[in-house]
């Protein structure tokens, strides 16, 4: 009776020790994932992508093997969708659940110019002064390495016209690259800047890449 119960702990430890090495990733983003990263919590540096030759198609899931990181379980999580957008989540631990939901609550900046406005949301204003007619503008983090969406969708921004953008609360102050896409496909980019309620950022010729 004894080593019987002493055998079912040591399997009970092992299979808890080989859960703790494996994550679940549940797409639930609207859009198919084609890039995994992570990090032990805090440690600011992203791994290799975990599924270089492989898609996490939306409404489907992924197991990942954390096998080389046997001594963490609490992890940061990164993700880039097919349209380049990223979606972050952090202090994961995988003591708790292995399960890892990534939705459009996750994307690593919320800028929505379509949802009413909460009185701790702020604005920017982006002045086309290039000479062209915009169809594009993004405006992502400084150190993000995606664009994220384009801001005008179905719209366009005519020369010496002016765009006002909602942002998210918690994003200001932060640096940020600004960019424009012309209609003829000539392409405005203006970097590090700091961004803060209702300050007008202006793109002229001298900004084209």
């Amino acid at each position: 009776m004894k080593v019987y119960v002493f055998s079912f702990f040591l399997l009970s430890a092992a299979l808890f020790q080989l859960f703790s090495q494996e994550a679940v990733i549940i797409n639930k983003t609207g859009f198919d994932l084609y890039n995994v990263y992570l990090s032990p919590a805090g440690m600011e540096e992203w791994s290799e992508d975990l599924q270089p030759f492989d898609v996490i198609l939306n409404g489907q899931y992924k197991i990942v093997d954390l096998s080389a990181y046997e001594n963490e379980t609490v992890f940061d999580f990164r993700f880039i969708d097919v349209d380049g957008d990223e979606y972050i989540k952090k202090n994961i631990d995988l003591n708790l659940h292995r399960k890892v939901v990534v939705s459009l609550d996750d994307l690593a900046y919320i800028m929505n110019t379509i949802k009413e406005r909460s009185p701790d949301d702020w604005s920017v204003s982006v002045r086309n002064n290039t000479g062209h007619t915009i169809t594009e503008l993004y405006i992502s983090p400084h150190n993000s390495n995606s664009w994220g969406i384009n801001l005008i969708q179905n719209d366009y921004i005519e020369n010496k016209s002016t765009e006002q953008i909602s942002m998210d609360s918690g994003e200001e102050f932060i640096d940020y690259d600004v960019r424009m896409d012309s209609s003829d496909g000539v392409v405005f980019i203006k970097e590090v800047i700091q961004l803060s309620n209702n300050v007008t950022i202006i793109l002229t010729p001298g900004d084209r890449e």
